[in-house]
């Protein structure tokens, strides 16, 4: 992205400097009817407006370009690199430059390096070091180009119009935790575009048979050692699957704090990132429910999923109420192709529990994480042991990076 100078509008400063010298005149001027300094006032009159003069005739015509990052991750400092070219005829000095108009959620946290010269046409690189502080897709404005030629007097800048999207990513670390899979074998018609081929599954283990199972996976030494029949069970990572599900629902006694911040929401988010984040090696992410927004990523590369969820998840908004009677259908056939199923859940309540018993029944392995404040316990249903299932993680343990260990 480059900005023309033409596109931008010249804004006038007085910098620490200036301020001194105005409120020396000032002084001046109020106590020349006792000492006759009128002097001493004209001659610093006739150093501002000097200043004034040449800082105008010689003001930066500077074109700037832009080399940022598409998406940074909220918490980490980030360099924003911005190109600067000389189109006057004549040689730039003391150039800064600083951002305006920034998101307040991103702070600047070193300046840039000034240029002492910058010659006819001449070009230069400067960086800019800042930190998003939280997650979403904020408008990054290009930087205003200052000079402080000549005696650092006053700035002449000019303020450009064009922005730039910037995503910020939430927070998101590797869990501890690994994928219980039930080691069956999915069909799914459209694997082939991500999966990786040629991998032949691995073998796990034996298991009761079930109806619907291969007889052809029968082992019929573990029927008769276990008098019972059973079957074999395979890994194949090529056709491990899984949806996530978040549930962003704020009910009124869950007040936002500063920063119009929901600590379980954030917590929840950040979980669901770091969930995508830890699987995506071993797993495809097919499905992603956000709310009552169902997002399906099995036509994207392995590659781009990731970038993907995470994406989306920069711009999850807290909801009121949500109803799922139109999802759940379509989710509960997705489970038959899935073998991971990951809720991450701010409060537990029957839609909730049916899409988990719908995920059982289809023989998906599930997780559950309830990102509840410590004390504030789900209200479980009396005819499943759904203590078993879910797992309460604190908000605050997530948004400080301690639940690695889930």
């Amino acid at each position: 992205m480059a900005a023309t100078v033409t596109d931008a509008k010249i804004r006038l400063r007085l910098t620490d400097a200036g301020r001194m010298l105005l409120a020396g005149m000032l002084f001046f001027f109020v106590t020349a009817a006792v000492i006759p300094a009128f002097g001493v006032v004209t001659a610093l009159l006739a150093v501002l407006l000097l200043a004034w003069i040449v800082g105008s005739v010689l003001r930066p015509r500077v074109a700037i370009t832009a080399d940022l990052p598409d998406s940074v991750v909220a918490g980490q400092k980030v360099t924003l690199r911005y190109g600067l070219q000389n189109m006057a005829r004549v040689p730039a000095y003391d150039l800064r430059v600083r951002l305006d108009g920034m998101p307040e959620t991103i702070e600047q946290t070193a300046p840039a390096d000034a240029v002492s010269r910058l010659g006819r046409g001449q070009r230069v690189e400067v960086s800019l070091a800042v930190c998003p502080e939280r997650r979403g897709h904020f408008e990054i404005p290009l930087p205003v180009c200052e000079s402080s030629f000549p005696f650092n007097l006053m700035t002449f800048g000019a303020v450009r119009r064009q922005k730039r999207m910037l995503t910020v990513l939430p927070v998101h670390y590797r869990l501890s935790f690994s994928l219980q899979r039930l080691g069956r074998h999915v069909q799914a018609g459209h694997a082939g575009f991500a999966g990786r081929a040629e991998i032949s599954p691995e073998y796990a283990g034996n298991r009761p048979f079930l109806p619907g199972d291969s007889p052809r996976r029968i082992d019929t030494r573990a029927w008769a050692r276990l008098s019972v029949p059973a079957t074999k069970e395979y890994h194949n990572d090529s056709e491990s699957r899984a949806v996530l599900v978040l549930d962003t629902r704020i009910k009124g006694g869950q007040r936002a704090s500063d920063g119009e911040e929901i600590p379980e929401l954030e917590a929840a988010v950040s979980l669901c990132a770091s969930v995508a984040y830890t699987i995506n090696r071993d797993c495809l992410v097919d499905a992603m429910l956000i709310g009552d927004e169902l997002h399906q990523y099995h036509a994207r590369r392995r590659s781009v999923r990731l970038d993907r969820i995470h994406n989306t998840l920069a711009g999850v908004q807290a909801a009121d109420e949500y109803v799922l009677d139109e999802v759940v259908p379509t989710l509960g056939d997705r489970f038959y192709e899935t073998t991971e199923a990951v809720f991450i859940l701010l409060d537990w309540d029957a839609t909730y529990a049916r899409l988990v018993e719908l995920a059982a029944r289809a023989r998906c392995h599930t997780t559950v994480f309830l990102a509840a404040p410590s004390g504030r316990h789900p209200d479980w249903t009396n005819d499943v042991n759904w203590a078993d299932v879910v797992k309460v993680v604190s908000p605050d343990d997530v948004l400080k990076g301690h639940a690695e260990r889930l």
